[in-house]
C-alpha cells in the first residue's frame, strides 16, 4: 500500500475545503445579486410611477440568478406595490412580468399582467351611506345596509366593456323578502356608478374584472413591455 507524505495529504485538505467553502458562498453571492437587480428593478419602477407609494416589492422568479442573469433573461418577475388614484383611491397593484431583459439600460417583458385591487372601504358612501361591501359565493358584490332600521341586502354584477366598469344589481332583499332590484330606488342608488378606467401604466389593456375577499379586482394584459 503507497501512503502519501504528510505534506500531500494536508494539500488535498486545503483544496477539498476552499473548493466546500466556495461551493458553499456560491448560493448567497447569487442571492445577493438577485437582491442587487430587484432593488434596482423597483427602484426604475418607483422614479417612473409617481402614483405609487413608497418602494414596490421586487422579486425575481430565477434560481440560480446568476446563470439566468448571465444569458441575460429573467424568465419571471412579480412586481407588488400600493398606489392613489387620482380621485384618492387607494389601489394594491401586483405585476407579473415575463422573459425580462435588460439591453442598454432598459428593461423590457415579453408579457405583462396586471392586477389592481380596490379595497371595499374605497367605496366610501357612493353606494350608500353606512353601507358595508363583501364578496359573495359567486364573486359577486354584496351591499348591505340599513333602511328606516331595516336591512336592505343587494348583490350586483361588477362587469367591464371597454374601458368602463359598472356595477349592475341582480338581486335584493328588504326586511328578509325578495324585491326586484330593477326597481326604481335601487336603479336609482347605481345609476351614473360607472368608472373609466384610465390610462394604465406600459401599455396595460384591461381584460376583466373581479370581486374576492380583498375588494373589486382590474384586470389587465400587455405584450412587449418596455421600461427605461
Amino acid at each position: 500500500m503507497i501512503r502519501r507524505p504528510a505534506a500531500g495529504r494536508r494539500r488535498l485538505l486545503r483544496i477539498a475545503l476552499a473548493s466546500a467553502a466556495v461551493l458553499a458562498a456560491l448560493p448567497v453571492a447569487d442571492r445577493i445579486a438577485a437582491a442587487v437587480a430587484e432593488e434596482r428593478i423597483a427602484e426604475r419602477i418607483a422614479g417612473r410611477q409617481s402614483a405609487l407609494v413608497g418602494t414596490p416589492q421586487v422579486s425575481i422568479d430565477a434560481f440560480p440568478f446568476l446563470p439566468a442573469a448571465a444569458e441575460g433573461t429573467l424568465p419571471r418577475v412579480a412586481v407588488r406595490a400600493d398606489a392613489v388614484t387620482r380621485e384618492g383611491r387607494t389601489v394594491q397593484a401586483s405585476l407579473e412580468l415575463r422573459e425580462v431583459s435588460e439591453r442598454a439600460g432598459a428593461y423590457t417583458a415579453a408579457t405583462a399582467e396586471a392586477r389592481f385591487t380596490a379595497p371595499f372601504g374605497s367605496f366610501g358612501d357612493d353606494l350608500g351611506e353606512g353601507a358595508s361591501f363583501s364578496a359573495d359565493e359567486e364573486g359577486r358584490l354584496r351591499i348591505d345596509r340599513d333602511v328606516l332600521g331595516l336591512p336592505l341586502t343587494v348583490v350586483a354584477e361588477v362587469r367591464l366593456t371597454g374601458r368602463t366598469v359598472t356595477v349592475v344589481p341582480v338581486a335584493a332583499s328588504f326586511a328578509g323578502r325578495p324585491v326586484d332590484p330593477a326597481g326604481p330606488r335601487i336603479s336609482a342608488a347605481f345609476s351614473g356608478r360607472e368608472r373609466t378606467v384610465p390610462e394604465l401604466p406600459g401599455g396595460l389593456t384591461p381584460t376583466g374584472v373581479s370581486v374576492g375577499d380583498a375588494g373589486v379586482t382590474l384586470h389587465a394584459r400587455a405584450d412587449g413591455v418596455r421600461f427605461t
